[in-house]
């Protein structure tokens, strides 16, 4: 489906809800600076703007996509055909009640880190290092330092494209190891409830000190990247495997595979989507030539061809002009 941008646009805009672009690049917002335009995109003010904007596309039949901060995802250089709903504004609130927190899904995690910190809750020490919003982490099921969301997560506002808005139990995201209900199922996460402890103040600023200063030392902060790029083929580390058959340093265009952490690849200046998915096919076919692992992505694809699930990346390297791979 094509999406009709004058009016459409000209009808978000009668809303008076935020920001209402046409062709905005996709790679002012992502982690990676990748990604083509988006026809429509629109950043609502308010929870409620959020909800109104998600209710009208789904009446219209309107193809439509959420963007937190971007991270862990793929945007194709052909852009995306739909209205890209960004949550950097509207989905910003955050409340401490006793030992639990409520926040929107467009905050940050170092910031919800910080907020536990000074309410001296402990729990949430691991997603100091993870980049990305709450939202982001919810789909993916996010994780670090032997913990997860999964392990903190309460309870989900969410928009249901079939049932509205409502709340539904941590159990019912079905979280496992990087992926959740979220990636199956018509829903967005509009806020959360962590459940936390009471902890020490020093004892939860050394923790994250401790993960910061491995994230540091380990991964490629402060050049844009999408985090990591395939998931660990358990009881194997991707990082490893990669880092064995020699791929560090390997690139295509201006995507590198980072020197620091080998299932990082990073953007040198200008790379393209195509330049990432074509160093992804060669580090999946060597890894799989050398060790017979078949290496599956973390990160999710965005654009044309859309399906990033492990069963369609092979039918997207072809229809992205890069060739089919083995396995």
């Amino acid at each position: 489906m094509t999406v009709a941008v004058e009016p459409v646009t000209d009808a978000l805009r009668s809303m008076q809800i935020g920001e209402v672009k046409i062709g905005e690049p996709l790679s002012r917002h992502t982690s990676f600076r990748i990604g083509g335009p988006a026809s429509v995109f629109v950043e609502p003010d308010t929870l409620n703007g959020v909800v109104q904007v998600l209710d009208w596309v789904k009446h219209q039949a309107l193809p439509y996509f959420i963007i937190g901060q971007g991270t862990n995802i793929l945007v194709s250089d052909r852009g995306v055909d739909a209205v890209v709903i960004s949550t950097a504004r509207g989905l910003k609130t955050v409340a401490v009640e006793s030992r639990f927190i409520r926040s929107g899904s467009g905050v940050l995690l170092t910031r919800l880190c910080r907020i536990a910190e000074r309410a001296e809750l402990t729990g949430l020490e691991f997603a100091i290092s993870i980049p990305g919003t709450l939202g982001g982490a919810l789909v993916m099921n996010a994780g670090a330092h032997g913990s997860a969301m999964v392990h903190v997560v309460d309870e989900v506002l969410v928009w249901d494209a079939v049932a509205g808005v409502r709340t539904i139990a941590a159990t019912d995201v079905e979280f496992q190891y990087r992926q959740s209900r979220f990636m199956h199922h018509p829903w967005i996460a509009l806020e959360a409830t962590l459940s936390l402890m009471p902890g020490v103040k020093a004892d939860i600023q050394e923790k994250m000190r401790r993960n910061m200063d491995y994230r540091k030392r380990s991964q490629p902060v402060g050049e844009p990247n999408a985090g990591s790029i395939f998931k660990n083929p358990v009881p194997d580390y991707a990082g490893q495997v990669i880092e064995a058959i020699g791929a560090k340093g390997w690139h295509s265009g201006d995507a590198v595979v980072s020197d620091l952490h080998a299932n990082f690849i990073v953007n040198h200046g200008e790379a393209r989507a195509v330049d990432v998915l074509e160093l992804m096919r060669r580090i999946r076919r060597e890894v799989y030539r050398v060790y017979g692992i078949v290496l599956k992505p973390e990160i999710r694809w965005i654009g044309p061809n859309e399906g990033g699930a492990e069963t369609t990346w092979e039918n997207l390297w072809y229809a992205e002009g890069v060739g089919l791979t083995e396995p």
